[in-house]
């Protein structure tokens, strides 16, 4: 009789289960952990000369977590919204665990000892040397949890941190790893468990959060089926996806762009990606000099505008234009630097803009007395006061963040950059110093190609999402997430969690690490830049994002200039990087850019998609009736504007960081109401403020085991605009000091 191979013990262990087991909701002090023994285990080699095993199983963890009565002396917090954040501690929480295709438990407890404790056991029961937890928004759960941890397991010997209180990953010694999967879902539980249309679906409106509740909580029925379902929702997700993504536990990507990042990684490598990359890749300090030039996406409202109530009757009809997939677009239609930068003389803009189509420059622009060319044309102003040299800009004239005239200033540009700036502005002398060119060219084809199949397979699933959500999310994420891998930095701060008191931090605070010099810092950076550059895995230049989110910035100026001229009754309102509104477009000018779009696509050999009869071109200006008409509108700044739509009648808001739906009830349906001062209630929106408070691990008068927590109080937000700009508060006898030797006498 031959020997049974790990395949076939698999096959095995899953039909005894499949034929002999029941799924068990139960609390975890019933539960019978000897049945984990039947999880399989699986190797991953390759990476060292020791194989590591994972245990080859999904497992999800929640907590849920309740504020103290007055009655326990809670720390506590007056907040400016009137407010009081108080201590919290965690009620329930829940583990569920699914293998073989199926969920094998969901146990659930009241304590974060007991749950420490259960996890060591789970972990201790399986036979291999990793087991992967996740938790959908680690950065809470975490804190609450993080003293228990570390007294159960120790502190982590390998973690990341994205930012203060958010870490994406932790490894402990025993080999326990808890992981983030919020983002790498990149949508709350709910929404994911919708889109993939798992089993179990969050059950919302079964738990309230407003009641006081404690370590001793007997719950209802619905409160349990709520506490199981958040858990049970998320191992089924995590497995559509994975098997979606023919993934392995170990294998699973960390972020929604690890999800593209091992695509490419792989098809690079095939196409020698890495070899071509060191052959253009920038030096330390070139690459300085790109991040100097990104600028990101170009948000402005019209200043001329600001809390002024358009309508339909007194400027006409408000119609919103957008780019389909405009970063797509931009890999696909223009060209990038091909090779090393090279050092040449300085220049002026004419010499550069005339080799531009050809050549691509980065180089510090310098300018003496710069404004405007039409200040009262241009609502939509290219110089980004924040990206000049730091300290360089004298009397400068501001709109939001944008410079609508100045003595003096300094600025990392590119070519591309340069032709929407050489439009708009007029200077007294400038020079572009620091110049460095590469030839262009089109962006290698492995790349182009995968970026315009997952837009191919996005247009082509958008018909059946119903049908296969799945994909069509996997889809819809590899496409905006191509042009994010470009501009990940180079080099990374490094952000600490100090995991007990020392002479210099308390326990739980984050800080970035920091050098005794300068000289020690560069060195710490140049030995990470080094490193960055001999990993395999580096395939992307960071400088063809730079490019990218310029032909992007470019074109949004060329779509604000199919707005009709004022004195045909054309008004531009807003952008927003990809999006803009205004009143009376040239709809045939439009169509021109949205010709050219697919001319430049077919140079490059990239057909527009063609899906039931529809064409979809990248990079197109769209515009659906009804849905994209305003009969009202509003802009109080970036970020911040409101709209009655024609489609439903209702007013639409965008104010960062309320959500639209909800933040729309506090107009109470009157477009007036939306001006400076307005009160976004934290209780009507649903958003809500972090409170932090930190303590070593205690018992309360109620028996409630405690240490650090957050507690979640409802946040106000009060509409502060940009002010109206008015260009008669300026003297235009600006006076000159302070400039240094750059021009000729």
């Amino acid at each position: 009789m031959g020997r049974t191979t790990q395949k076939e013990l698999y096959a095995l262990r899953e039909d005894w289960l499949a034929r002999n087991y029941e799924y068990q909701f139960c609390h975890h002090t019933d539960f019978n952990y000897g049945i984990l023994n039947n999880i399989m285990y699986i190797t991953r080699s390759g990476r060292t000369k020791k194989k590591t095993t994972y245990n080859n199983c999904i497992i999800m963890c929640d907590t849920e977590t309740s504020k103290k009565r007055l009655k326990c002396r809670p720390q506590s917090t007056k907040l400016d919204s009137g407010y009081t954040a108080r201590e919290c501690h965690v009620v329930a929480w829940t583990i569920s665990i699914r293998a073989f295709n199926m969920n094998i438990c969901t146990i659930w407890g009241h304590k974060p000892s007991t749950f420490c404790e259960t996890i060591h056991k789970i972990h201790d029961q399986m036979l291999g040397d990793i087991t992967i937890l996740y938790f959908h928004n680690l950065s809470y759960d975490h804190w609450f949890l993080r003293r228990f941890l570390y007294k159960e397991l120790g502190y982590p010997v390998k973690s990341l941190n994205i930012k203060a209180h958010y870490p994406l990953f932790m490894r402990f010694e025993c080999g326990i790893e808890i992981r983030d999967s919020l983002i790498l879902a990149q949508v709350k539980l709910e929404k994911w468990a919708k889109d993939l249309n798992v089993e179990h679906q969050k059950s919302v409106g079964k738990w309230n959060y407003n009641k006081f509740r404690s370590q001793s909580e007997v719950y209802t029925a619905d409160e349990l089926e709520y506490i199981e379902h958040d858990t049970l929702a998320g191992v089924e997700c995590i497995d559509k996806l994975m098997q979606n993504l023919g993934k392995r536990v170990y294998s699973m990507p960390f972020t929604s762009t690890g999800i593209i990042r091992k695509d490419l990684q792989e098809i690079g490598k095939e196409n020698g990606a890495h070899e071509f990359f060191l052959s253009i890749a920038p030096t330390y300090e070139q690459y300085q000099k790109f991040m100097k030039a990104f600028h990101g996406g170009y948000v402005h409202a019209n200043r001329h505008f600001i809390d002024t109530l358009i309508t339909l009757e007194e400027f006409g009809q408000i119609d919103a234009w957008d780019f389909m997939s405009s970063y797509p677009f931009c890999m696909l239609a223009f060209k990038y630097p091909m090779e090393k930068f090279h050092k040449t003389e300085d220049r002026t803009a004419d010499q550069i803009l005339r080799s531009s189509d050809t050549t691509a420059f980065i180089f510090k622009f310098v300018a003496r007395d710069i404004k405007l060319r039409s200040p009262n044309k241009t609502s939509a102003p290219a110089l980004q006061f924040s990206k000049c040299v730091e300290g360089s800009v004298l009397n400068p004239v501001i709109d939001n963040g944008r410079i609508l005239e100045a003595s003096y200033l300094e600025i990392y540009l590119t070519e591309i950059d340069l032709q929407v700036i050489h439009d708009q502005y007029k200077a007294e002398a400038h020079i572009c110093t620091e110049v460095e060119y590469a030839a262009k060219a089109y962006l290698p084809r492995w790349f182009t190609d995968y970026v315009y199949e997952q837009f191919y397979g996005k247009c082509e699933l958008s018909f059946r999402k119903k049908e296969d959500p799945v994909n069509y999310a996997i889809k819809k994420t590899k496409v905006n997430g191509c042009y994010g891998l470009t501009v990940q930095k180079s080099i990374q701060d490094l952000i600490i969690e100090c995991f007990e008191d020392d002479d210099q931090h308390e326990s739980g605070e984050y800080f970035i690490q920091k050098y005794k010099t300068e000289a020690e810092r560069i060195a710490a950076e140049h030995k990470q830049y080094n490193k960055y550059l001999k990993n395999k895995n580096s395939i992307l230049p960071y400088f063809w994002g730079v490019w990218v989110t310029s032909y992007a910035f470019r074109n949004i100026h060329i779509l604000n200039e199919c707005i009709l001229p004022a004195d045909q009754g054309g008004l531009l309102l807003y952008n927003d990087t990809d999006s803009a509104y205004g009143v009376n477009w040239n709809v045939e000018k439009i169509k021109s850019y949205n010709k050219m779009c697919k001319t430049l696509l077919l140079r490059n050999g990239y057909n527009p998609v063609v899906i039931n009869g529809k064409e979809f071109i990248l990079g197109s200006a769209e515009h659906t009736p009804l849905e994209d008409e305003y009969t009202e509108f509003k802009v109080m700044g970036a970020k911040r504007y409101a709209g009655r739509c024609k489609e439903d009648g209702a007013i639409h808001i965008t104010v960062a960081g309320v959500p639209k739906k909800e933040g729309a009830l506090c107009l109470h349906d009157d477009m007036n109401e939306f001006t400076k001062g307005c009160i976004f209630d934290g209780k009507t929106t649903g958003k809500l403020q972090h409170n932090y408070f930190s303590s070593e691990i205690y018992i309360d008068k109620e028996g409630n085991e405690t240490a650090d927590s957050i507690d979640l109080t409802p946040a106000n937000y009060k509409l502060d605009p940009t002010d109206k700009f008015e260009w008669s508060l300026f003297d235009d006898d600006i006076e000159l000091e302070g400039i240094y030797d750059y021009f000729d006498a």
